[in-house]
């Protein structure tokens, strides 16, 4: 019997990751670890379109160790590990689903890009019609 409760869960979260096809979507909540915050700021600003978020609950988590990115609801928080870490040669694999560019247009395949830590980026296409 739990091993049926146990197939059914893990089908109900197949489900939720998608679209991505290699990560769960990300939300502000999920930390990626960075060797250098500020260039990690401008990075996912400039090539994923996050912003700094503002919102209480998450400004509270802003320091020169950490930065906290989003838009909507997608987004991760920027962890300082420093130049050398132990968190560096660790593999890390987001997704962000956004509404509109960056991300690829409805119907066409995901956008990969990697961060300058090595970061694995993942843009799926939206899954409904962009909101203009």
């Amino acid at each position: 019997m739990c091993l049926l409760s146990d197939c059914f869960f893990a089908r109900h979260a197949e489900a939720e990751l998608r679209p991505c096809t290699t990560a769960a979507p990300t939300t502000p909540n999920v930390i990626v670890f960075v060797s250098d915050i500020e260039r990690s700021v401008r990075w996912y600003r400039d090539n994923v379109g996050l912003a700094e978020a503002s919102e209480p609950d998450i400004a509270e988590r802003h320091d020169s160790q950490v930065t906290v990115m989003a838009r909507n609801r997608a987004g991760v928080a920027l962890v300082s590990s420093g130049r050398t870490s132990r968190f560096s040669r660790d593999v890390q694999m987001v997704c962000f689903v956004l509404e509109g560019p960056p991300a690829p247009p409805s119907g066409s395949p995901p956008l990969f890009l990697v961060d300058p830590d090595g970061t694995s980026i993942e843009l799926p296409a939206f899954p409904g019609p962009v909101q203009q």
